[in-house]
């Protein structure tokens, strides 16, 4: 099986991160910090004008994190003034990993989890990894951060798109190009849950994924995130059991508790009130209704 171009999407918040500088810790692996500039510098043309897409590139804010000359992935793009998208889009990546030594790449940005038919056509061989994490987790973890929704219905909402359209995305892809794991399970079993994601993106395990004096090496943007590389497991995951106050399971599951079910997710509330509902609708409206507070657990 050869290693190709893979993709870790979800919903934020659902252990992405981890799985970022686990795989770029790999000996072989290359994954930078987030892009977003892949759909956001597409204009819908399949071939781009090579000045002026580097010019473009080097002046997206979340390249620039990557501490990559443009002029590197200039010499990859060559002479030539046009060149197809997919390939452009492509060098950046290309150049990353053999900055760092490493032969394949990676990208882990969650919101390309409403992108996945864009990317599927643009990378016919590219993989998905699609971590799903319970909700009602989820929105809690939101309380920690500068970003993101702050009411529980909100975050409902936003984690049952996301999570369905990457649901719905990825199963329709062909066999062996899309893979759901779920976070839980990641925490309880790190390293069978590793093994599993390098046989599916045709990588021999390595034991440095699992370090956390490797994952360490992993930029991370501190501004946006509270996780800690050297740390993993349920001792720092927020617990919708006993964090979460009843009304806003109620809430959320009013929302989202199909979604919940459908995942196989244990649900407090079958049948959520018309009161719980009311309250999520006029949350969604933006009334100031549920609103996060924070609770010890930052992940």
């Amino acid at each position: 099986m050869s290693v190709r171009p893979f993709f870790i999407v979800a919903s934020a918040r659902s252990g992405t991160t981890f799985l970022r500088l686990a795989l770029n810790a790999h000996p072989e692996v290359a994954v930078p910090p987030e892009s977003r500039f892949i759909t956001e510098l597409y204009d819908g043309a399949d071939e781009v004008n090579t000045s002026e897409f580097l010019e473009r590139l080097a002046a997206h804010k979340r390249f620039t994190v990557w501490n990559l000359p443009v002029e590197v992935v200039a010499q990859l793009l060559g002479e030539r003034t046009w060149v197809p998208y997919a390939e452009a889009i492509a060098a950046p990546y290309k150049a990353y990993a053999a900055q760092h030594g490493k032969r394949y790449w990676g990208d882990k940005t969650p919101r390309y989890i409403e992108h996945i038919p864009f990317l599927a056509r643009l990378f016919p061989a590219a993989r998905f990894i699609h971590p799903v994490r319970d909700g009602r987790n989820v929105a809690l973890s939101y309380a920690h951060v500068s970003f993101g929704p702050k009411t529980v219905a909100a975050a409902a909402e936003l984690w049952a798109r996301r999570v369905s359209a990457g649901m719905r995305a990825g199963r329709a892809l062909e066999p062996g190009r899309y893979l759901e794991i779920l976070n839980e399970d990641l925490a309880e079993d790190p390293e069978g849950e590793m093994r599993d994601i390098c046989r599916f993106l045709g990588l021999d395990f390595h034991p440095a994924m699992l370090s956390p004096e490797e994952r360490r090496r992993g930029v991370v943007d501190k501004v946006t995130h509270s996780y800690d590389p050297t740390s993993a497991g349920r001792a720092r995951m927020s617990d919708w059991k006993s964090d979460m106050p009843p009304t806003h399971v109620e809430m959320f599951e009013a929302v989202a508790g199909n979604v919940l079910s459908e995942l196989g997710y244990e649900r407090r509330f079958s049948d959520p009130g018309a009161l719980a509902k009311l309250k999520a609708r006029l949350a969604r409206w933006g009334l100031p209704i549920g609103r996060l507070k924070a609770t010890s657990p930052q992940s």
